[in-house]
């Protein structure tokens, strides 16, 4: 095929052909080889939130947000290993069918074939990287956001009955019946020591679960209200015991979402913000006129944080160029079975790659 392309072509223009004809072969298996790492990505993704839609009647459009979100996080992942792959997938085709004994034959060197694949890279590395700037931080900062939401908002489904319930919202649960349909819960016991040395137990016929409240301040939560039953509290040290009888009774139930949510963590945060604390930790330092090992331990943590996720991103990026390198070196020996060899090696490559990457991400931490 190629040395019919090559017939009537003048030599000058010949590069240029080798190079649109190259590009061609990898971009077919790129699209296919990322949407099948999307697919199987996302399938263990769907197999973790179907729970959410079965158990706890979370809408099937709620369930597609969360999945776009965790499509944006994983994007730079998929764009490496796709190219490896298809750069293997490429170049096993070409080499296998004697291509690339034709265009040596036709005075292109290894060297040259590389140049259209490392300008791909280059093109693939400046998509990665924008991904892990800003699509990769929003997508992780709302999938927690979110996540955190539903689970709250569908809270009464983590509460088992006949059970104690302890972690819902600090608190100990008790509830002999619960309809998750109807968000009502009867014959409560709850056990509350949020506030220190300050315990409090209340007994009540029934309760209900409010969703998507916000206290006077604007904060979003969730209203417990009980009905029939009373509240009992002691301060032993003072000898005092109180009782107090209720028809209706309100708990907030405050969502800390920043604090739960992990929305201030290096993960969520653009490049900019992250090298911005990082610059802050060294403009602290100047100021103290201390030297690293000077500074407090959590300045020194912030430091290696933000500053291993900065270089993480770049580091992730930069993955495509090292793997169009490698992809045309292995692709270009010539074997029987393309594909399988491919597979193969391109499991290796990322095993190998995986293993350096996460020793310098556990060094650094």
């Amino acid at each position: 095929m190629l040395i019919n392309l090559l017939k009537g072509i003048p030599a000058f223009r010949r590069p240029w052909l080798f190079y649109r004809y190259i590009l061609s072969e990898i971009f077919r298996p790129f699209l296919g080889a990322a949407l099948f790492f999307t697919f199987v990505l996302m399938m263990f993704q769907v197999i973790r939130l179907s729970d959410f839609f079965i158990k706890q009647g979370v809408s099937g459009y709620s369930i597609l947000v969360l999945m776009w979100y965790l499509l944006l996080t994983f994007t730079p992942v998929i764009f490496p290993i796709a190219f490896l792959l298809a750069v293997l997938l490429g170049f096993g085709r070409l080499s296998g069918d004697g291509e690339v004994v034709a265009m040596r034959a036709a005075g292109l060197s290894i060297y040259s074939m590389l140049v259209p694949v490392f300008g791909a890279g280059i093109v693939l590395t400046g998509v990665t990287l924008m991904c892990n700037m800003y699509f990769v931080p929003y997508g992780t900062r709302m999938f927690r956001y979110d996540l955190f939401r539903i689970t709250n908002t569908k809270a009464i489904a983590t509460i088992h009955e006949g059970t104690f319930n302890e972690g819902f919202f600090d608190l100990v649960l008790y509830a002999d019946g619960v309809d998750s349909k109807k968000n009502t819960l009867e014959r409560v016991l709850i056990y509350d020591e949020r506030r220190e040395g300050q315990p409090v137990t209340i007994v009540a016929r029934s309760g209900r679960i409010l969703n998507n409240l916000q206290d006077e301040n604007g904060v979003p939560g969730l209203v417990l209200r009980l009905f029939s039953g009373s509240l009992h509290k002691g301060t032993p040290e003072k000898d005092l015991y109180e009782k107090i009888d209720f028809d209706a009774y309100d708990i907030f139930l405050r969502i800390e979402t920043a604090k739960v949510v992990g929305v201030e963590i290096p993960k969520t945060m653009d490049m900019g913000v992250l090298r911005a604390r990082v610059l802050e930790v060294l403009e602290l330092q100047k100021r103290r006129g201390v030297s690293f090992e000077g500074l407090e331990p959590n300045e020194k943590l912030d430091y290696i944080n933000y500053n291993a996720e900065y270089w993480k991103r770049i580091a992730l990026a930069a993955s495509c160029l090292i793997f169009a390198v490698m992809g045309v070196a292995f692709g270009v020996i010539r074997t029987r079975s393309v594909r399988s060899n491919s597979f193969i090696i391109c499991l290796g490559v990322l095993l190998v790659y995986w293993a350096v990457y996460s020793y310098g991400w556990s060094l650094a931490s």
